[in-house]
């Protein structure tokens, strides 16, 4: 699955990395690590995304599958409540550094959000385009990977949360 969400989510990673230019850098080194923090923030952020994404679209083709779909990722959620809020923040704090003032952070957070929200409908719509034999086990095995050791973001993204975290949140 890991595999899976990377080879879907890179583009999106790009894509929000390119929404989030670098703030004016004191050093090309300081470039560097603003433009890894937002690349790894993506690589983060579009892989619960892309989860959220399978879920709908595992919901909509097998409506009979979608409770225990959401115990499944209400589990997985729970594990992760601390990260997603996290994750939510360093991306919110994103868009208000590249917002000069509350006006413009308002209507870039809403075009941001936007842009979250339209990925995860293609996601969910490109593989509601898939051939449907099959949809059963791939639904089943998505359960599987939420409760399996591999969905843990906290190991299948350490190195990206290393680098994120090196930057703290306000308190």
């Amino acid at each position: 699955m890991r595999r899976i969400l990377s080879v879907v989510v890179l583009p999106a990673v790009l894509a929000i990395a390119a929404i989030f230019p670098a703030r004016a850098a004191e050093s090309p080194a300081d470039a560097r690590a603003d433009s890894n923090y937002g690349s790894n923030l993506s690589r983060v952020y579009f892989a619960h995304q892309r989860l959220l994404a399978v879920r709908d679209a595992c919901d909509q083709a097998l409506p009979g599958d979608a409770a225990a779909n959401e115990k499944a990722y209400s589990v997985w959620q729970s594990r992760h409540k601390a990260l997603l809020e996290e994750l939510d923040v360093r991306f919110t704090l994103m868009v208000r550094g590249v917002s000069r003032h509350e006006r413009e952070y308002l209507r870039n957070l809403g075009k941001y959000e936007g842009a979250v929200i339209e990925y995860r409908n293609k996601e969910r719509d490109e593989l509601l385009a898939q051939p449907r034999e099959g949809i059963g086990q791939g639904c089943a095995d998505f359960r599987a990977y939420l409760a399996g050791s591999g969905s843990d973001f906290h190991k299948e993204y350490a190195e990206e949360l290393r680098i994120l975290r090196q930057r703290k949140l306000p308190k």
